[in-house]
Protein backbone atom coordinates (compact mmCIF):
# COMPACT_ATOMS: atom_id res chain seq x y z
CA UNK A 1 0.00 0.00 0.00
CA UNK A 2 2.86 2.19 1.03
CA UNK A 3 4.19 2.13 -2.57
CA UNK A 4 0.65 2.72 -4.33
CA UNK A 5 0.15 5.22 -2.35
CA UNK A 6 3.93 7.17 -2.84
CA UNK A 7 3.57 5.73 -6.92
CA UNK A 8 0.02 8.02 -6.81
CA UNK A 9 1.37 10.89 -5.32
CA UNK A 10 4.17 11.25 -7.80
CA UNK A 11 1.52 11.41 -10.24
CA UNK A 12 -0.32 13.77 -9.27
CA UNK A 13 2.73 16.10 -8.64
CA UNK A 14 3.68 15.30 -12.46
CA UNK A 15 0.59 15.99 -13.77
CA UNK A 16 0.02 19.09 -11.83
CA UNK A 17 3.13 20.69 -13.05
CA UNK A 18 2.27 19.30 -16.61
CA UNK A 19 -0.93 21.07 -16.73
CA UNK A 20 0.08 24.46 -15.28
CA UNK A 21 2.91 24.66 -17.29
CA UNK A 22 0.97 24.15 -20.17
CA UNK A 23 2.85 21.15 -21.88
CA UNK A 24 -0.94 19.46 -21.80
CA UNK A 25 -1.80 21.01 -24.36
CA UNK A 26 -0.80 19.77 -28.27
CA UNK A 27 -1.70 22.72 -30.21
CA UNK A 28 1.11 24.54 -27.90
CA UNK A 29 -1.70 26.91 -27.35
CA UNK A 30 -2.67 28.10 -23.74
CA UNK A 31 -4.85 26.58 -20.85
CA UNK A 32 -8.24 27.66 -21.30
CA UNK A 33 -9.37 30.44 -19.03
CA UNK A 34 -11.56 28.58 -17.47
CA UNK A 35 -9.45 25.96 -16.32
CA UNK A 36 -8.17 28.05 -13.76
CA UNK A 37 -4.76 26.54 -13.51
CA UNK A 38 -3.81 27.99 -10.04
CA UNK A 39 -7.31 26.45 -8.86
CA UNK A 40 -5.59 22.78 -9.38
CA UNK A 41 -5.49 20.58 -5.91
CA UNK A 42 -3.89 17.04 -5.76
CA UNK A 43 -6.56 14.70 -5.50
CA UNK A 44 -7.25 13.80 -2.07
CA UNK A 45 -5.92 10.46 -1.44
CA UNK A 46 -2.48 12.32 -2.87
CA UNK A 47 -1.43 14.36 -0.28
CA UNK A 48 -1.95 12.04 3.10
CA UNK A 49 -0.28 9.36 1.58
CA UNK A 50 3.07 12.38 0.70
CA UNK A 51 2.39 13.65 4.69
CA UNK A 52 2.89 9.93 5.82
CA UNK A 53 5.32 8.48 3.91
CA UNK A 54 7.51 10.94 1.29
CA UNK A 55 9.18 14.16 1.35
CA UNK A 56 9.18 16.93 -1.28
CA UNK A 57 12.83 18.09 -2.77
CA UNK A 58 13.35 21.43 -5.03
CA UNK A 59 16.12 22.34 -6.35
CA UNK A 60 18.81 22.15 -7.64
CA UNK A 61 20.04 26.19 -7.34
CA UNK A 62 23.13 28.13 -7.41
CA UNK A 63 24.43 31.86 -7.08
CA UNK A 64 21.98 34.41 -7.14
CA UNK A 65 18.80 31.32 -8.59
CA UNK A 66 19.56 30.69 -4.71
CA UNK A 67 18.89 33.53 -3.27
CA UNK A 68 16.13 34.59 -5.29
CA UNK A 69 14.63 30.89 -4.27
CA UNK A 70 15.41 31.80 -0.14
CA UNK A 71 13.13 34.97 -1.02
CA UNK A 72 10.38 33.59 -2.47
CA UNK A 73 10.12 30.50 0.26
CA UNK A 74 10.30 33.84 2.81
CA UNK A 75 7.77 35.42 0.90
CA UNK A 76 4.92 32.39 1.30
CA UNK A 77 6.25 31.73 4.78
CA UNK A 78 7.79 28.33 4.43
CA UNK A 79 10.82 28.63 6.35
CA UNK A 80 9.89 26.54 9.10
CA UNK A 81 8.68 23.91 6.44
CA UNK A 82 11.68 23.69 4.45
CA UNK A 83 15.12 22.47 4.90
CA UNK A 84 18.15 23.30 2.94
CA UNK A 85 20.82 21.11 1.90
CA UNK A 86 23.49 20.37 -0.21
CA UNK A 87 23.24 18.16 -3.35
CA UNK A 88 26.16 17.81 -5.23
CA UNK A 89 28.79 20.29 -6.63
CA UNK A 90 28.96 21.82 -10.01
CA UNK A 91 31.18 23.86 -12.35
CA UNK A 92 29.83 27.38 -12.47
CA UNK A 93 30.99 30.76 -14.28
CA UNK A 94 31.53 33.63 -11.69
CA UNK A 95 31.15 37.26 -12.84
CA UNK A 96 32.63 39.11 -10.50
CA UNK A 97 35.00 42.46 -9.65
CA UNK A 98 38.08 41.30 -7.59
CA UNK A 99 38.76 42.27 -3.82
CA UNK A 100 38.86 45.66 -3.57
CA UNK A 101 42.09 47.52 -1.12
CA UNK A 102 39.53 48.03 1.72
CA UNK A 103 35.42 48.04 2.89
CA UNK A 104 35.52 52.13 2.08
CA UNK A 105 37.14 50.98 -1.51
CA UNK A 106 34.40 48.36 -2.18
CA UNK A 107 31.74 50.90 -1.16
CA UNK A 108 32.55 53.55 -3.65
CA UNK A 109 32.47 50.97 -6.39
CA UNK A 110 28.89 49.82 -5.55
CA UNK A 111 27.87 53.54 -5.62
CA UNK A 112 29.18 53.26 -9.15
CA UNK A 113 27.55 50.71 -10.04
CA UNK A 114 24.22 51.91 -9.09
CA UNK A 115 24.75 54.72 -11.23
CA UNK A 116 25.13 52.54 -13.99
CA UNK A 117 21.96 51.33 -13.51
CA UNK A 118 23.12 47.94 -11.70
CA UNK A 119 21.36 46.13 -9.04
CA UNK A 120 22.30 42.48 -9.03
CA UNK A 121 25.72 42.35 -6.76
CA UNK A 122 26.86 41.27 -3.33
CA UNK A 123 29.60 42.61 -1.34
CA UNK A 124 31.58 40.08 -0.22
CA UNK A 125 32.63 40.69 3.23
CA UNK A 126 34.43 38.09 5.07
CA UNK A 127 37.90 36.65 6.56
CA UNK A 128 38.72 34.79 3.00
CA UNK A 129 40.55 36.06 0.02
CA UNK A 130 37.55 37.12 -1.45
CA UNK A 131 37.02 39.64 1.32
CA UNK A 132 35.29 43.46 -0.49
CA UNK A 133 34.76 41.70 -3.97
CA UNK A 134 31.77 42.66 -5.36
CA UNK A 135 29.75 38.86 -7.04
CA UNK A 136 27.51 39.95 -9.95
CA UNK A 137 26.00 36.69 -11.22
CA UNK A 138 26.90 33.34 -11.34
CA UNK A 139 26.03 30.94 -14.57
CA UNK A 140 25.87 27.72 -15.15
CA UNK A 141 27.51 27.84 -18.67
CA UNK A 142 30.64 29.50 -20.03
CA UNK A 143 28.41 31.18 -22.73
CA UNK A 144 25.76 32.95 -20.47
CA UNK A 145 28.37 34.25 -17.99
CA UNK A 146 30.35 35.66 -21.17
CA UNK A 147 27.38 37.08 -22.51
CA UNK A 148 26.50 38.64 -18.94
CA UNK A 149 30.10 39.97 -18.90
CA UNK A 150 29.93 41.90 -22.42
CA UNK A 151 27.02 43.85 -20.94
CA UNK A 152 28.65 45.03 -18.06
CA UNK A 153 31.77 46.25 -20.02
CA UNK A 154 28.99 47.93 -22.84
CA UNK A 155 27.82 49.74 -19.12
CA UNK A 156 31.58 50.87 -18.60
CA UNK A 157 32.51 48.26 -15.95
CA UNK A 158 35.64 47.36 -17.11
CA UNK A 159 36.78 46.30 -13.51
CA UNK A 160 34.80 42.90 -13.88
CA UNK A 161 36.03 39.76 -14.92
CA UNK A 162 35.41 36.44 -15.47
CA UNK A 163 36.30 32.72 -12.94
CA UNK A 164 35.43 29.53 -12.92
CA UNK A 165 34.47 27.87 -9.86
CA UNK A 166 32.94 24.53 -8.23
CA UNK A 167 30.14 25.25 -5.92
CA UNK A 168 27.48 23.45 -3.93
CA UNK A 169 24.02 22.84 -5.46
CA UNK A 170 21.09 23.24 -2.96
CA UNK A 171 17.67 21.68 -2.54
CA UNK A 172 14.89 22.66 -0.72
CA UNK A 173 13.29 19.31 0.75
CA UNK A 174 9.87 19.11 2.68
CA UNK A 175 9.42 16.21 5.44
CA UNK A 176 5.44 14.93 5.25
CA UNK A 177 4.68 18.55 4.29
CA UNK A 178 0.97 19.23 4.73
CA UNK A 179 -1.48 20.19 1.70
CA UNK A 180 -1.48 23.46 1.61
CA UNK A 181 2.77 23.35 1.57
CA UNK A 182 2.87 21.02 -1.49
CA UNK A 183 0.22 23.50 -3.14
CA UNK A 184 3.21 26.81 -1.87
CA UNK A 185 5.78 24.08 -3.62
CA UNK A 186 4.05 23.87 -7.08
CA UNK A 187 3.63 27.54 -7.11
CA UNK A 188 6.93 27.65 -6.36
CA UNK A 189 8.11 25.56 -8.70
CA UNK A 190 5.96 27.72 -11.55
CA UNK A 191 7.27 30.81 -10.97
CA UNK A 192 11.14 29.32 -11.18
CA UNK A 193 10.57 27.04 -14.76
CA UNK A 194 14.35 25.89 -14.45
CA UNK A 195 13.83 24.41 -11.00
CA UNK A 196 12.67 20.49 -10.41
CA UNK A 197 9.91 19.36 -7.63
CA UNK A 198 10.19 15.58 -6.78
CA UNK A 199 8.74 13.39 -4.31
CA UNK A 200 11.48 11.28 -2.52
CA UNK A 201 11.47 9.40 0.30
CA UNK A 202 12.25 10.92 3.66
CA UNK A 203 15.51 10.11 5.28
CA UNK A 204 17.33 11.44 8.19
CA UNK A 205 19.28 14.38 7.34
CA UNK A 206 21.02 17.45 8.98
CA UNK A 207 20.22 20.73 7.35
CA UNK A 208 23.04 22.46 5.79
CA UNK A 209 24.72 25.51 7.40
Amino acid sequence: MKALFFLLLFANVVFVIYIQSGLGSSSGSPLPAELHPEKIRLLPAAAPALAAAACLEWGNFIGTDLQRAETAIAKLQLGDSLNRHAVGEVPAYWVHIPPLKTKYDAAKKIEELKKLGVTNYFHIQDNSEWNNAISMDIFRSEKAARKFLAEMRSKGIRSAVMGERSLKQMAFVAHRPAEDVIEKMIHLKQEFPGSELKTSECEVATPSL
